[in-house]
């Protein structure tokens, strides 16, 4: 952490955060056969694993866990474009239940790249899972399950970051 972060939420905090959106989930689709969480990414994707552990104590539900990356320019090198690559045949979506995991909502942008491939396969349900909901939307995109909703400025950043190799994750506000 550097002087000019204010941390906003410890491991601990993070930890009970996803912990209870493991349970949102599971009471919105106990009656569901199974779901897909897919990670948005290596921060999205870590939170994926970890509500995949909880859902995994407490539901009955068959669990597959996805993850899919980002190329902040597309295949013809243009800036703002983005390419998603999905770590399965996205084919298997077809009439799935499907919960996106991302770290920090802000403008819609990324949900938005990540939810357009998903529609031609036509999952039978698409929500949103973030952990930390910034605001200011440039797209319409909201989501089903948030761990914190912060109002910040335009101009502050929310930085989530992970060790990997202690396995926790906490977010500043910078």
């Amino acid at each position: 952490m550097t002087e000019n972060q204010v941390r906003i939420l410890d491991k601990h905090d993070v930890d009970a955060r996803i912990k209870r959106i493991a349970f949102e989930i599971y009471e919105n689709n106990f009656q569901e056969k199974g779901l897909v969480l897919l990670g948005s990414d290596e921060r999205g994707g870590y939170i994926a694993e970890q509500l995949f552990a909880h859902l995994k104590e407490i539901s009955p539900l068959k669990i597959a866990l996805w993850n899919a990356s980002f190329d902040k320019k597309d295949r013809q090198g243009r800036a703002g474009r983005m390419e998603v690559t999905f770590s399965a045949d996205l084919k298997k979506l077809a009439g799935q239940n499907v919960v996106i995991v991302d770290d920090v909502l802000y403008s819609g942008n990324t949900l938005l790249h990540l939810v357009a491939p998903l529609l031609e396969v036509m999952p039978r349900k698409i929500e949103v899972a973030v952990l930390i909901d910034r605001g200011h939307r440039n797209m319409p995109i909201s989501p089903t399950y948030v761990g914190l909703e912060l109002a910040t400025t335009i101009h502050q950043l929310v930085a989530v970051e992970v060790d990997f190799e202690k396995r926790s994750i906490e977010a500043f506000l910078v």
